[in-house]
């Protein structure tokens, strides 16, 4: 069976979107037959991406739903670029009706979105979570009410804190990002211990207090160029240690994000350009 694809990346980590509404396709890759999912993600093999977005039929009202795999067939429970990516998908195909109002569904809820004059779009990434329970993570809250710990690799500490845009995060300081094995310490400290149902990983340096660079490792993916909901939780772990103003650049390596979480308190906002890159047919 023949289905039209389009692939959009946010900047720079990409994804191929395919409207699954009325047809069959949300039951055959939520069961990854034949894993189909990695093979379409593959990119020597297939179409290459980090991720495939499956638009639905909303249960709720919203505009549409959104559902989402991992490259290794995983499905997460929100992806930052990812809706961003579906938000300029459903902008290109004339599905938007107000700029200012984008209600998605999603696993993690109902994310609000707008689009700008200079069509950067905004989301609402919804409060984030910080109780060690609900993230999930076995680290302990601190004095300053952030989830914190020291972890051991090859005989190296790192302090590392944790938090949830509706996904896990682990927030790792370090003084020279490009210094670290970056590879290495990526794949040990997903499938840490600590981390119930694994989490994304995220290496932070600080510039100043309205600059960041981080560099990504995406639970299910590996490596990335870019990840909003962690970009999201960067900030929020940076404001409440005092690190950062309550918005700041985040600068990963596919480009910048802008987040701002106002007062330390309500929902995160994420700022973000999303492209398309290509439309095609693949047999499925």
């Amino acid at each position: 069976m023949k289905n039209i694809f389009s692939k959009y990346q946010g900047l720079g980590n990409d994804f191929i979107i395919i409207d699954a509404r009325g047809n069959d396709l949300d039951y055959l890759f939520s069961k990854n037959k034949d894993n189909i999912i990695e093979h379409i993600c593959n990119r020597n093999f297939g179409i290459g991406a980090d991720g495939v977005i499956l638009l639905l039929e909303s249960k709720n009202k919203c505009l549409v739903r959104m559902k989402i795999f991992n490259s290794d067939g995983t499905e997460p429970e929100m992806c930052g670029n990812g809706i961003r990516c579906l938000i300029a998908f459903l902008d290109d195909n004339n599905e938007i009706k107000d700029n200012s109002q984008i209600p998605i569904e999603t696993k993690a809820g109902v994310i609000l979105n707008s689009i700008d004059a200079n069509n950067n779009i905004r989301v609402n990434m919804g409060e984030p979570i910080l109780s060690p329970q609900d993230i999930p993570t076995k680290l302990l809250m601190n004095k300053l009410t952030v989830p914190n710990g020291i972890l051991t690799i090859d005989d190296q500490k790192l302090n590392v804190y944790a938090a949830s845009m509706g996904n896990p995060h682990m927030i790792v300081f370090v003084n020279e990002i490009d210094e670290i094995p970056f590879d290495h310490w990526g794949k040990y400290l997903e499938k840490h211990k600590l981390f119930p149902n694994d989490t994304n990983v995220h290496f932070v340096q600080l510039i100043d207090q309205s600059n960041i660079k981080v560099k990504v490792w995406e639970r299910g993916c590996g490596p990335t160029l870019a990840c909003g909901t962690g970009a999201c939780a960067c900030l929020v772990i940076t404001s409440k240690l005092g690190k950062t103003l309550d918005r700041a650049n985040v600068y990963l390596p596919g480009g910048k994000l802008e987040i701002e979480w106002p007062n330390q308190s309500g929902p995160v906002f994420m700022h973000g350009p999303a492209l398309k890159v290509f439309s095609g047919e693949i047999d499925i």
